[in-house]
């Protein structure tokens, strides 16, 4: 029986590549990767997502036809069984790798990037469209993307993030100022539980505390709860399992660290949202009035920072990413469209492809996660 080899044209979206190497899994006897050598540390990263030690390399120039066609004749490919996923490389590079293996009989196949299909453009009979059967990790997935993960796991269930939602919701901004303010100043680490509109709080939700908040607590309390509140409704509502959703996700890629507050993997989709209680930034500055120099405080909005950071990051994830904004702030009228002052800002996350989620929107219990987040 001739050896099944699997070959890839490797480029900047990975994913396309994890998918057929798990797909075709046992099938394959060998592997195959054509690139250039600016891709190299896009090979490593779909070796390391997929597990793969034996493989073989043919680095080509992405731009000269004639030097392409001799490395492929130089490989010797004998009566091997070959299966050929056309998805990445340069223009040229999928033209004439198409040409070449097409000669030689292989079957080649084109992974879509929707509705989990990938399609068989060669040989041009029987089944052509076909569903990816295996999942992908999230892990997998930002493996292939070349990101360092470290692990991170809730800090408390989703019995006490609900009770601190239904408060947070119901409480005018004016009384959670008082409470979470000075949380927030103290995020990350100890404090002591003094104030009686804090204490009434943790009675209220019945938060575990004595006399003082953890490191840990002031983390959750000041924002944390949040995140691990919908990480909690969109795990149970998509039916996820523990690898394929995460919170407080601290990722690292060529020495930048980001911290993702939700991540999770849907049919073959990333989807990254950036939660946050308010977009609205209390802070003390300096003014010269009447030649003196006083301190005032004055409230920043910083859904601009929010949307730049959103659309910055996205582009290390992939073609085919989603990223979504989740605020408790309210900015939106009852018709969905934004509030006054806020209209550039959604122009803004609408160009970036960004999805805006407000309070309005999470209080609505006819609406489901599947449909604010357009997940199909």
């Amino acid at each position: 029986m001739a050896r099944k080899i699997l070959v890839s044209l490797v480029s900047d979206q990975t994913i396309p590549n994890v998918e057929l190497i798990k797909e075709f899994g046992n099938e394959i006897s060998k592997y195959l990767f054509i690139s250039t050598f600016k891709m190299r540390d896009k090979l490593e990263w779909i070796k390391k997502s997929t597990n793969i030690v034996e493989y073989d390399f043919v680095e080509v120039d992405a731009f000269d036809a004639i030097d392409i066609e001799n490395k492929l004749r130089a490989a010797h490919f004998d009566d091997e069984d070959i299966i050929l996923n056309i998805t990445g490389g340069t223009k040229l590079m999928s033209l004439i790798v198409n040409d070449f293996f097409r000669d030689l009989g292989s079957t080649i196949y084109y992974v879509t990037g929707y509705d989990k299909t990938y399609i068989k453009l060669y040989p041009n009979r029987g089944q052509r469209k076909f569903k990816l059967k295996n999942k992908i990790s999230l892990n997998e997935y930002l493996i292939a993307y070349g990101f360092g993960i470290k692990e991170s796991l809730p800090f408390k269930d989703f019995e006490t993030a609900n009770k601190i939602f239904k408060f947070y919701i119901k409480t005018k901004k004016s009384g959670l100022n008082n409470i979470f303010e000075p949380i927030r100043i103290r995020r990350g680490r100890k404090m002591l539980i003094e104030s009686d509109e804090l204490k009434l709080f943790l009675n209220k939700v019945e938060y575990n505390a004595e006399d003082e908040l953890s490191k840990k607590d002031t983390k959750y309390l000041s924002g944390d709860w949040l995140e691990e509140y919908i990480y909690f409704r969109i795990k149970t509502e998509l039916s996820l399992s523990d690898n394929e959703i995460a919170t407080g996700l601290n990722l690292r890629k060529e020495s930048t660290p980001n911290e993702i507050d939700i991540i999770f993997i849907y049919n073959h989709k990333l989807y990254v949202i950036e939660c946050k209680t308010s977009i609205i930034d209390r802070r003390t500055i300096k003014r010269i009035r009447l030649g003196v120099e006083v301190e005032e405080e004055k409230d920043f909005n910083l859904l601009s920072e929010i949307i730049y950071k959103s659309d910055a990051l996205r582009s290390d994830f992939g073609l085919f990413a989603n990223t979504s904004i989740l605020t408790l702030e309210e900015i939106k009228n009852e018709d969905g469209s934004p509030l006054g002052g806020y209209e550039t800002h959604f122009d803004r996350a609408k160009l970036s492809n960004i999805k805006i989620i407000s309070k309005r929107d999470l209080v609505q219990d006819t609406l489901s996660f599947k449909e604010l987040l357009n997940i199909k």
